[in-house]
């Protein structure tokens, strides 16, 4: 079962972009809502101490997207990933997205969060917000994104996983 589309899903995102900027003059983002949760944990360190009013509505924006993730699992609406098993990257995939390794996963979240707000923003971040706003440097950084990830799909995966 498939809830939205690729080419449905991703305009309603960039219709999102332009509305948030006019209506509420506010850029989408979730990785501030990271350093806002850390504000309150460390807030002696000067990257945490700053003007925070700012970046609360991104904390509810990250809490809205947890709870709709619990409400379409708890609806049996979690669509599973489409991964072919008969290769072999395919089985250590379905192994790897199991519901048991929450905690890598919860890990690997605050690791990359940390290190996306850290840096000014995620690949997202960039290639959503960044490019509406006609920043160059999202811009080339969105090239270096393709780039890398036509690479590795094309170039090191087969290499890795040869049968």
């Amino acid at each position: 079962m498939s809830l939205l589309p690729w080419y449905i899903a991703g305009p309603l995102i960039g219709l999102i972009v332009p509305l948030l900027l006019i209506l509420r003059e506010k850029q989408l983002g979730v990785s501030s809502s990271f350093r806002y949760a850390g504000s309150f944990v460390l807030p002696k360190l000067s990257y945490f101490n700053y003007k925070k009013a700012k970046d609360a509505w991104q904390v509810q924006f990250s809490l809205g997207i947890l709870v709709a993730a619990v409400v379409f699992y708890s609806f049996d609406l979690v669509v599973d990933p489409e991964i072919d098993a008969s290769l072999d990257y395919g089985l250590s995939a379905l192994e790897i997205y199991s519901l048991d390794n929450w905690w890598i996963f919860l890990f690997g979240g605050l690791v990359i969060g940390f290190g996306s707000r850290y840096a000014d923003g995620c690949t997202a971040g960039h290639c959503i917000m960044g490019n509406s706003l006609f920043a160059g440097s999202s811009f080339v950084t969105t090239l270096g994104f393709f780039a890398g990830g036509l690479f590795v799909s094309h170039v090191v995966f087969p290499l890795i996983y040869s049968p």
